[in-house]
């Protein structure tokens, strides 16, 4: 009988020692705004799919979708985590995480309603904090010799060292050992210095090089700044999950927040986009379609693709948003070449080309001239030889 009545006593002990406290479980519970609102008979399916994705995040403990009257989803879910670090993770990872082009998530923790709650109906000026200078991204222009910078990555422990570059001398002025695990790049204005890391991409800048931005995506294959340095674009061979296919994503630089993500085949070239020179679009092929999206809305011109048959390359204007392609001959219709200005997608010059197998296209650097390497193929009755040629394309 003592045995059990200790027995007993050592249980309870241990149950009410691992009884849920109210100031923690609060913490542990977010709630997600901006699901899908469907009927009873879809939610099985609904449930299923959400948890996949905030399963990621941490053990969820249990969930809730409420119903209204007509027993259709109210378009937000409860979420109990594990602790508190997990449902930090949820906010952090999910919060404007795009379901599909009408849902994009909105996750925020309940304590944080219960503040709003609680905010006194007597308005209190806040206090101003003290101000924080911000790193000198553009340090480097200050220096009195007027010296470049380049990065190398040597040795066994992937040693990292940025050297000034002088007319007569090189000299490291930041040395680190494990700084990347692959490669690093800076960023077309030098604002910033990026190594890549099994966990994702660090940004680096200012005068001592501290730590300004960090890409959460595991495995990066590439990565690439847009001209004006606003966005970052980072490529992973392997998804992020089978439930969350996505493997290239477009950052915001400053903020790191995730834009924009797609899912792609395994690339075996790269950049996969190419920007206009002001960041304001960027533009892929895709089969005979060229696909041009708009910044900030990261979204297709006008909602959609143009077509143009036989497209094989393309190339931004240097200076002007304007887009150089060259089509493949087809039968009887010549290889062509076409300048197009964007946004209105209208052609400004062409010129056909015949006998074609390959073009490369080249802008001069303030955008007067547009310079094609023509590859032709001409055909001899006895034999067949390839001849190189070039063109100017007149711009206007």
């Amino acid at each position: 009988k003592q045995w059990y009545q200790r027995r007993v006593a050592i249980t309870a002990g241990d149950i009410l020692d691992k009884r849920p406290r109210a100031n923690e479980t609060i913490e542990n519970v977010v709630i997600v705004d901006n699901i899908p609102v469907t009927d009873s008979s879809k939610l099985v399916k609904l449930t299923n799919v959400l948890l996949k994705i905030f399963s990621k995040c941490g053990k969820v403990d249990s969930h809730h979708i409420p119903l209204d009257e007509n027993n259709k989803t109210k378009g937000f879910m409860f979420i109990v985590y594990k602790n508190g670090q997990e449902a930090t993770n949820a906010i952090s990872s999910c919060n404007g995480y795009k379901l599909d082009k009408n849902h994009c998530f909105a996750v925020n923790r309940l304590s944080d309603f219960e503040h709003c709650m609680s905010i006194p109906e007597k308005w209190e000026e806040p206090k101003p904090e003290p101000y924080k200078p911000q790193v000198n991204l553009k340090s480097w222009l200050c220096d009195p010799e007027c010296f470049d910078q380049f990065a190398i990555v040597h040795g066994k422990n992937r040693n990292t060292a940025v050297h000034a570059c002088g007319p007569n001398q090189s000299f490291p002025v930041q040395q680190r050992e494990f700084w990347t695990e692959s490669h690093v790049k800076f960023s077309p204005k030098g604002s910033y210095l990026a190594t890549c890391h099994k966990q994702g991409i660090a940004l680096w800048g200012g005068p001592d090089f501290s730590k300004v931005g960090r890409f959460n995506h595991h495995n990066v294959t590439y990565f690439q700044f847009s001209p004006c340095e606003r966005y970052f674009v980072t490529y992973s061979k392997t998804s992020l999950s089978p439930e969350d296919p996505q493997n290239l994503i477009i950052w915001e630089t400053r903020s790191c927040l995730n834009k924009r993500a797609f899912s792609l085949p395994v690339l075996n070239y790269w950049p996969y986009f190419k920007w206009s020179h002001d960041g304001q679009y960027f533009a892929t092929i895709t089969g005979d379609n060229l696909s041009i999206y708009s910044t900030p809305s990261m979204k297709l011109l006008d909602n959609k693709k143009i077509s143009v048959q036989n497209i094989r390359d393309f190339s931004w204007c240097p200076c002007e948003n304007w887009i150089a392609y060259w089509q493949s001959e087809n039968k009887d219709i010549p290889a062509r070449v076409t300048i197009m200005s964007v946004p209105h997608c209208e052609p400004l010059s062409a010129k056909n080309l015949f006998n074609v197998s390959n073009i490369e296209i080249f802008w001069q650097n303030s955008g007067n001239y547009l310079a094609v390497k023509v590859d032709r193929t001409i055909k001899n009755k006895k034999e067949k030889s390839t001849d190189c040629d070039s063109a100017l394309i007149p711009l206007l």
